[in-house]
């Protein structure tokens, strides 16, 4: 695991780009992601077994949470899948999946600021980015969890934002194992 400094709370690594901004990014056709300035395209689609994954991972935390709305739990969170963007300060990103509890984040554009859960399923060509560039743009953020699903090795790993503003690893889950996710409000069966 790459070392950080706590108190540098703005620790991503500063690679050499052409300095692109949102209203760039707002004019590019497909999907681009923006991060730090640097353009990160979107292609090809996911496979169909990361999209399945997808599918079942955001149908049981929409089952959870609507469970935990009806017994007070729930609040007003509310599941999104990719490609919604997330718009936070240092560019744009489309993750897997997310949840956003605060109803004044959504906007017709998408997410603005950082979700309370991102989700990334991770792919042999985006998998790096998500472990350490993603990972440290949520972490600036402010996502309290962060979500890494493991398909090869069928199993994921929930990070938690820590008072220090670092993620620590909270959880690892196997195959059919049980994730409690926001805080423990709602919990998920992994598969």
């Amino acid at each position: 695991m790459m070392e950080r400094n706590p108190e540098d709370a703005m620790n991503l690594p500063h690679p050499q780009h052409p300095g692109y901004t949102i209203e760039d990014w707002s004019q590019w056709d497909g999907r681009w992601e923006l991060i730090r300035g640097v353009a990160y395209d979107m292609t090809p689609a996911p496979s169909t077994e990361h999209q399945r994954i997808s599918m079942a991972l955001a149908s049981r935390i929409f089952a959870a949470l609507d469970e935990a709305k009806r017994s007070g739990g729930g609040g007003d969170c509310q599941v999104f899948a990719a490609p919604t963007d997330v718009f936070l300060e240092s560019g744009v990103v489309q993750p897997d999946l997310l949840i956003v509890c605060d109803p004044a984040k959504i906007s017709p554009r998408g997410i603005e600021g950082a979700p309370d859960l991102v989700v990334e399923i991770l792919s042999p060509t985006t998998g790096q980015k998500d472990l350490t560039t993603k990972r440290w743009l949520y972490e600036f953020a402010g996502a309290p969890e962060y979500l890494l699903v493991y398909p090869e090795e069928r199993r994921a790993e929930r990070l938690t934002l820590g008072p220090d503003r670092i993620y620590q690893t909270t959880a690892r889950t196997e195959w059919g194992g049980i994730l409690n996710l926001l805080g423990g409000r709602v919990s998920v069966t992994l598969a």
